[in-house]
């Protein structure tokens, strides 16, 4: 909570009045998220979802946004589509939409792609778009009976449609649209505030943080209210750029309605509450939507056929006009907007995401540093015992190196760690592991608890559960998701009952498993001195050079355990700052990834170099009770701060870690490398994944340019 305190004090200027700014047309804008600043720990979380007694109002958070940091989150610090950017680049517009569970994110998503694709109501009559499944009860016109409503596969492990109480969208995921001058990102997030509890909103939050931490910047922070709710709850920032959508807004004549005076107060203890943040209720900041055309137009399309008189039907083509140009209000303000820097605002959750990228990388440089000093201590001793020719000792006088090379994966995979599914190979005593069998590949999971081995989510796997509609490829669209019309409705599938503990391919448990991001290589040199290597004419310059050839080993040797001894202090901090930092409970990634290591190089003790294997062994073990004292003394010393010590560890102490670790001399070049081709196969997933392409629907062709100038 201390951390939360300090970081609001530190971040948040005075608050200014939000400034309207023309756009320079060269100045484009690259896709983004939402921000939130985390608190330092899970009950600074959950306060925010306090209820205030007086009104049952949930309080919301917001920030300035605060001046830019150095930061290390660099590696995140880029545009998805950075490595495809046009020759010439698109005014790029990105909205976020954030609100309580059931307010209409999602509809309004699908009424946006309908306000683009038809002129009017009447054109979209019996085929409405519907880029995500909709179902909703509706009275019989004529018999007042209730009817329901579908639209969509309804099959979607991502869509849960049934439940008003429970939020539609389970996942982020951004909708991308796009002219010859225009690309539109509209980002759904998961409702704030559901039935699930605080629990799930943690987990949601979670989720929109990791999320959004794949982009730069953000036009608008777009949050959607009923317009006759006097319950709002909503966890943000970035104050410059927070807008109001009332959604349902035809029963109160097109204005906020209930919803007005509620946001009012809170706005007003914000505004009075530290750090005093002014957030503008005026024309500019409210919005008032109706999303009644497009169920309309679900209603009475195939196979629903339900049928409305022509005062009704008038009723609803007057909700899709006004939401029309009220939409085109709303993108007429967005663009003059300054577009909010995520980057300035989710420095901690940067830091987590970047500690939870290094696990991995971290501890296969520890591993390959054990091999180094290995390599090393034995060319120490064959020097020291060399009574060859002084020829001969000429090609001794190099220092042996163990290169680690990193293969990203086009795909990730799910593979087994089995020894009957893998094999180790050992050259020059350093051992290889090549996962043999593929379980499942691609592997779409999202594992976004850190755990590397035996992580849970792999159940989720298809490798586990064959009839998984978790691991798929969210971003692709399909034919069966984009349906203009709703074909024969499948059953709905039950995951729980296909789901088991044991692979169906290679019959081992799941925590034998992990999902493989990339693949390691290990290539053995012989580095030279320049000064050293010359022809040695006489017995004495033999004793010399073999004698500065061993200080130069040893100076090798104590610089790469000093290395070592930085990651294992390093690491540590880590854990405990994830740890204490975290929305939702998290293993020990790292002990565990060290311990999968150590059983691989068991495995090459039935080789020929199965001694060099145990010499690695040793020291993996070594670092890893170093590893597991240094956690105790931190976390001892977080319980019980003393003046010499704060007890948490603060941001800063991570970001001076990182950086540490990044310019270590033999292995800081290695630990960047293996942390930026980690960020970029993240960036790269998230496109993959995550981002929806609604170019490739179906003979369509979008008008953006229509929401962007008022008729």
């Amino acid at each position: 909570m201390e951390l939360y305190r300090r970081s609001m004090a530190e971040n948040n200027p005075p608050p200014v009045k939000p400034r309207r700014q023309k756009s320079d047309e060269s100045n484009v804008g690259v896709d983004s998220g939402t921000s939130k600043r985390v608190s330092g720990n899970v009950d600074a979380m959950r306060q925010k979802f306090d209820m205030s007694p007086d009104l049952g109002i949930s309080r919301l958070s917001f920030d300035k946004s605060p001046s830019p940091q150095k930061t290390w989150t660099r590696p995140f610090d880029r545009s998805p589509d950075t490595d495809k950017l046009p020759p010439k680049q698109k005014r790029e517009i990105t909205l976020l939409l954030l609100g309580q569970s059931g307010v209409g994110k999602s509809t309004f998503i699908n009424a946006i792609v309908n306000y683009l694709s038809f002129e009017t109501m009447d054109a979209a009559n019996g085929r409405p778009i519907c880029l995500m499944p909709v179902s909703f009860t509706i009275s019989d016109p004529s018999t007042l009976l209730p009817l329901p409503v579908a639209l969509g596969d309804q099959d979607q492990t991502q869509e849960q449609t049934k439940d008003t109480t429970k939020s539609v969208t389970q996942y982020p995921m951004c909708y991308k649209f796009e002219d010859d001058n225009i690309v539109l990102n509209i980002i759904d997030t998961p409702g704030i505030a559901d039935t699930d509890g605080v629990e799930k909103d943690n987990i949601n939050m979670k989720n929109i943080l990791d999320f959004i931490s794949n982009y730069r910047e953000i036009n608008a922070f777009c949050v959607l209210l009923k317009s006759n709710d006097t319950r709002v709850s909503v966890v943000f920032n970035a104050a410059n750029n927070i807008l109001f959508l009332f959604t349902n807004s035809r029963s109160t004549y097109y204005v906020p309605g209930e919803s007005g005076p509620a946001l009012i107060s809170i706005l007003k203890q914000i505004k009075e509450s530290p750090p005093k943040v002014e957030i503008p209720y005026n024309k500019n900041t409210i919005y008032c939507f109706d999303s009644e055309s497009f169920r309309y137009l679900v209603a009475s399309s195939p196979p629903n056929n339900i049928q409305f008189d022509s005062k009704q039907k008038s009723s609803y083509v007057d909700s899709w006009d006004i939401s029309v140009k009220e939409c085109q209000r709303l993108f007429e303000y967005v663009i003059q907007l300054t577009p909010h820097k995520v980057m300035d605002t989710l420095s901690l959750n940067n830091a987590k995401q970047i500690i939870q990228l290094l696990t991995q990388p971290l501890a296969d440089i520890a591993k390959n540093i054990a091999d180094n000093v290995k390599k090393c201590e034995k060319h120490s001793i064959e020097i020291k015992e060399f009574s060859g020719t002084i020829e001969e000792l000429n090609n001794k006088l190099y220092i042996p190196s163990v290169d680690i090379i990193t293969v990203p994966l086009d795909r990730p995979k799910t593979v087994c760690s089995d020894g009957e599914c893998c094999e180790a190979k050992t050259i020059n005593g350093v051992t290889d592991i090549t996962y043999t069998r593929e379980c499942h590949s691609p592997c779409y999971l999202v594992l976004n608890d850190g755990d590397i081995m035996g992580n849970t989510a792999l159940l989720r796997c298809k490798a586990f559960n064959k009839e998984s509609r978790s691991d798929r490829n969210r971003g692709e669209l399909k034919s069966w998701w984009l349906a203009r019309v709703l074909s024969k409705s499948s059953e709905k599938r039950k995951e729980k009952g296909a789901q088991s503990n044991v692979c169906h391919e290679c019959g081992h448990s799941y925590e034998m498993h992990m999902q493989l991001l990339y693949e390691t290589q290990h290539k053995v040199t012989k580095v030279t001195d320049q000064a050293v290597n010359t022809k040695i004419k006489s017995v004495q310059i033999a004793a010399d050079l073999k004698e500065r050839q061993l200080r130069t080993l040893d100076k090798r040797i104590a610089e790469l355990n000093a290395e070592n001894k930085i990651i294992a202090e390093s690491v540590p901090k880590f854990a405990c700052f994830l740890a204490n930092n975290a929305l939702t409970p998290i293993n020990d990634a790292f002990e565990a990834y060290v311990r999968h290591l150590i059983d691989n190089e068991r495995k090459g003790f039935t080789t020929t170099s199965g001694a060099d294997s145990r010499v690695t062994t040793e020291r993996l073990e070594q670092m890893l009770d170093q590893y597991k004292k240094e956690k105790t003394l931190i976390k001892s010393k977080m319980n019980e701060p003393d003046a010499g010590s704060p007890g948490s560890i603060t941001l800063a102490e991570i970001n001076a870690c990182v950086e540490r670790l990044r310019m270590l001399k033999h292995k800081g070049g290695a630990i960047s490398r293996m942390l930026d081709e980690q960020s970029r196969a993240k960036v790269s997933r998230h496109v993959r994944q995550n981002q929806v392409d609604c170019s490739a629907l179906p003979n369509n062709k979008f008008s953006i340019a229509k929401l962007f100038s008022k008729k």
